[in-house]
């Protein structure tokens, strides 16, 4: 058996113990169900107290919480839920002993309800996310206008909700969406991420790759806009990610002959 094999049959283990040990209470509709009723409702709240806004009040709220957000994502990845010396050591463990032992490049999909614990945030997350962003909105709302402040937090909810979308759509297998744009690029670069000899040092963004392309963790070697359109391609993948590629299919061709 070589390593492959070995991580494969890791994973499918530690998979069953997982479901077996899954409380019996727990039900994954609820969990997304929660998930989705708190974020979609904070929006349509926050929406429904917006009025006359202004063009200016929308670019330059959601914009820069667009960009803060992938920065916070990828950060906090890489330095909280991908190093040992994380300051939030259960973060670390339940990411890296849970959710990359259950979904490794090799099993990356999803069957059934009790699966989505190890997929999704815990359901307190929406919550803690959401609310992040009020001591923000209240500066805003006294500052500038009271739409700003309603609309940091539409984008706070709606940058989570994007997130568990696109981290859930890298985990599933249907052909269709590695033809979708930026979709692709995205579950492309997470397989990847999946991979244990690139876990802790690629692809650390989960939505749209902007800081794996500004801060050089991005396996490709391309500048942010060819990286968000780069799809299902491998042609930019950088040399170093290359040679360990081909070390493991040589692993893998050794092992059969």
């Amino acid at each position: 058996m070589n390593r492959e094999q070995e991580i494969v049959a890791r994973s499918h283990a530690f998979r069953e113990e997982y479901r077996e040990n899954t409380p019996g209470w727990y039900r994954g509709e609820m969990h997304l169900a929660f998930t989705l009723c708190f974020t979609v409702g904070a929006i349509v709240y926050c929406a429904s107290q917006l009025a006359s806004t202004r063009w200016q009040e929308w670019v330059f709220v959601m914009m820069p919480m667009f960009l803060f957000g992938n920065w916070a994502e990828w950060a906090a990845h890489r330095y909280l839920l991908h190093s040992p010396k994380s300051i939030l050591k259960s973060a670390y463990k339940r990411h890296v002993g849970t959710h990359h032992q259950f979904f490794s490049h090799k099993t990356l999909d999803y069957h059934g309800q009790r699966d989505w614990r190890a997929l999704l945030f815990p359901p307190f997350a929406p919550v803690l996310f959401v609310f992040a962003a009020l001591p923000l909105a209240l500066v805003l709302a006294a500052l500038w206008s009271v739409n700003a402040g309603y609309i940091a937090m539409i984008s706070m909810a709606g940058y989570f909700l994007m997130y568990e979308g696109l981290h859930t759509l890298s985990h599933l297998e249907h052909p269709l969406l590695d033809r979708l744009p930026l979709v692709n690029t995205v579950r492309r670069m997470h397989v990847l991420h999946h991979n244990p000899d690139f876990m802790h040092t690629r692809n650390f963004n989960l939505t749209f790759p902007i800081c794996d392309a500004l801060f050089g963790t991005s396996d490709l070697k391309s500048g942010v806009i060819a990286t968000l359109f780069n799809g299902m391609s491998d042609a930019q993948r950088k040399e170093e990610d290359k040679r360990t590629l081909a070390a493991q299919q040589l692993e893998r061709s050794s092992s059969h002959q």
